[in-house]
């Protein structure tokens, strides 16, 4: 506030998000979101938060009154006081600032026009918007936590699928189940998307009873789940075919892959728009004519919003710098058919670089969900040695960081299937991979006549 220009006296702030965040507390009042009804009013003298008082926990009234007295002293005001306590300060020879882009009009229109000070977003969204050190790593740990339930789950699909056990709606909540069973989760981060087949075009797809695919060995599966976390909120998708895919969806899911790949190792100089290096993920794609009808990606926050604004890859999102986290979700879809989707979660870091980087930094990627891609999908002959490399780089971490956590837990025969489904690719994987143990062993009778096989 000292530094704006129009030296604003106030800050009004009606985002949920943004309150929470600032006050450091967290409740049940939105399905999904560890948010709560309130809104607060901060000026040069007064800190002013508007709730419910009896919906605030001891600890909560004794953590907001610890500074009393003092200029970090929040005053608790009744939340439907909001609106005139905002127009009574708006009498006085004072500025307020507002975020456009999340104050109610209803407070907007109390407070005069030539008191206005105004941006798209306020002060303790864009700080919100970059994560601290602490953050970082709390956010981090979550995702490795995360990663261990999401690897029981794709064990226990590949075992029950065959049985013809499992259907869109069961999955759903067996995963939800898995996250709730790891330390510090508080439930699901959005409502799971489980999409089967044709249910996987699409995008955002959710089963019901009524509704509810069975899942088959022919089809490919859609699986976007996350979870709240005491220290972070997850957003991971995985897209999987347990049987023969065709030639088009191994060719579409690689593509898929190779720009979630290109924008995840892409090195940027600081505070570029996402949307100027949003194309990096769909390159792949256009190449052969597809596409995808959503965005490439979002913020993310530490036990908030598992969208998190204003991150991401729109026109309308901050200028990418170092500390923010986002998703990385490139897709296809094909109409009536199958549906693809890679996401991960990544955090904003300074790139090391041949040069130096002068006074701007120059940044890039670093993936913290963990979880391995579907091989059974990957035609590794699209990939360039770059992304081949880039995939083995991010396996080798997945390796490190999941596998002690499997091993902690006793869960051998989920780091047997890490180990399995993390190894080394290589150009020698697509004879593998792609012709299969009696295929192979007719090419070496064709080629080496005289060897026996």
């Amino acid at each position: 506030m000292e530094k704006h220009s129009r030296s604003p006296t106030a800050v009004v702030l009606s985002a949920l998000e943004e309150t929470a965040w600032l006050f450091n507390l967290r409740g049940d009042d939105i399905s999904y979101n560890p948010v709560f009804f309130s809104y607060a009013l901060l000026t040069t003298s007064d800190i002013s938060l508007f709730v419910d008082r009896n919906r605030l926990s001891t600890e909560a009234l004794q953590s907001l009154s610890a500074q009393c007295p003092g200029p970090l002293c929040v005053q608790v005001e009744e939340y439907d006081q909001v609106q005139a306590s905002v127009q009574a300060y708006a009498q006085g020879d004072v500025r307020v600032w507002i975020g456009t882009e999340y104050t109610t009009y209803g407070l907007y229109g109390v407070i005069p026009q030539d008191k206005l000070v105004e941006s798209s977003y306020s002060p303790v969204m864009t700080t919100k918007a970059v994560k601290n050190a602490k953050e970082q790593t709390l956010l981090r740990a979550a995702h490795v936590r995360d990663a261990v339930a999401v690897i029981q789950y794709l064990l226990w699909l590949e075992k029950n699928v065959p049985k013809g056990l499992v259907d869109e709606f069961s999955g759903a909540r067996y995963v939800d189940k898995l996250r709730r069973e790891k330390e510090h989760c508080r439930g699901a981060s959005f409502e799971t998307i489980s999409a089967s087949g044709l249910n996987a075009a699409l995008a955002h797809y959710s089963p019901s009873n009524v509704s509810s695919r069975k899942l088959s060995m022919d089809e490919m599966y859609l699986s976007d789940s996350g979870g709240q976390y005491l220290d972070g909120t997850t957003d991971i998708t995985r897209t999987v075919h347990w049987g023969e895919p065709t030639p088009f969806q191994k060719e579409a899911y690689t593509r898929v892959l190779m720009g979630n790949i290109d924008l995840a190792r892409l090195v940027f100089p600081s505070e570029t728009s996402g949307r100027v290096v949003e194309a990096f993920a769909r390159r792949a794609l256009w190449e052969v004519g597809l596409n995808y009808g959503h965005g490439t990606g979002h913020g993310i926050g530490n036990f908030l919003s598992v969208h998190e604004w204003p991150v991401g890859f729109q026109s309308n999102n901050m200028p990418l710098v170092k500390g923010m986290f986002t998703s990385i979700e490139p897709g296809y879809y094909q109409e009536g058919e199958f549906g693809i989707r890679i996401e991960d979660v990544a955090l904003v870091v300074e790139a090391q670089t041949k040069h130096g980087a002068g006074e701007k930094a120059y940044l890039t990627f670093e993936v913290v969900s963990l979880v391995p891609y579907d091989r059974n999908l990957i035609n590794i002959s699209f990939l360039s040695e770059d992304q081949i490399q880039y995939l083995n780089t991010y396996y080798e971490t997945i390796r490190q960081r999941v596998g002690p956590e499997l091993q902690r837990r006793q869960l051998e025969e989920e780091y047997e299937w890490l180990r399995r489904n993390t190894q080394p690719f290589s150009r020698g994987t697509l004879v593998a991979a792609s012709l299969g143990t009696l295929a192979i062993t007719s090419l070496v009778s064709t080629l080496l006549p005289d060897r026996q096989a």
